[in-house]
């Protein structure tokens, strides 16, 4: 793919994390009540006490977590078409990612992003920076259908460049 046009695009929480995490929720639960119920009225071992606690401070993190969730503009700066490519030049990048949110109002060059999950209408994303610092954004088709598009054209270029988390464009 030799260019993909510039896009931007609006990325935070999904309703699909949320439901997984209310599924993941409502799962644990179900375990530990048929745990509790295999039982059949002896006590309780120190395991179960155990699992219970994990599992409500997982949840109760969960929670506090979704509750200011990473929020922000990933933006795809396509590259200037260059003349007849040389070979004896470097290979040049088909454009590079920004991220802008509240902590980056003006907006940082990312110097990773690793395309970990693709549901087709939901992208989760890790973004990193060139200090190393690294979050996890999920796009989704419905904040911006009319980007959607582009946006899934500029990720796979940057994947078919080589780029991701393991692979700095810098």
């Amino acid at each position: 793919m030799h260019s993909a046009p510039s896009v931007e695009y609006p990325a935070g929480r999904s309703a699909l994390q949320a439901r997984c995490e209310l599924g993941l929720a409502l799962a644990w639960v179900a375990m530990q009540l048929a745990w509790w119920l295999s039982l059949q009225g002896g006590a309780l071992p120190g395991a179960w006490w155990f699992s219970g606690l994990l599992g409500l401070l997982v949840g109760l993190l969960t929670h506090w977590r979704s509750r200011r969730p990473v929020q922000g503009r990933l933006r795809w700066e396509a590259a200037p078409r260059r003349g007849v490519a040389d070979p004896d030049l470097p290979a040049q990048r088909p454009g590079r990612w920004i991220w802008s949110s509240e902590a980056y109002h003006q907006g940082t060059e990312l110097a990773g992003l690793n395309w970990a999950l693709d549901l087709q209408h939901h992208v989760l994303l890790q973004l990193r920076n060139a200090a190393g610092l690294g979050w996890w954004v999920w796009l989704a088709r419905d904040t911006a259908p009319d980007d959607w598009q582009a946006l899934r054209v500029a990720l796979v270029a940057w994947r078919e460049a080589g780029h991701h988390a393991d692979h700095p464009s810098r």
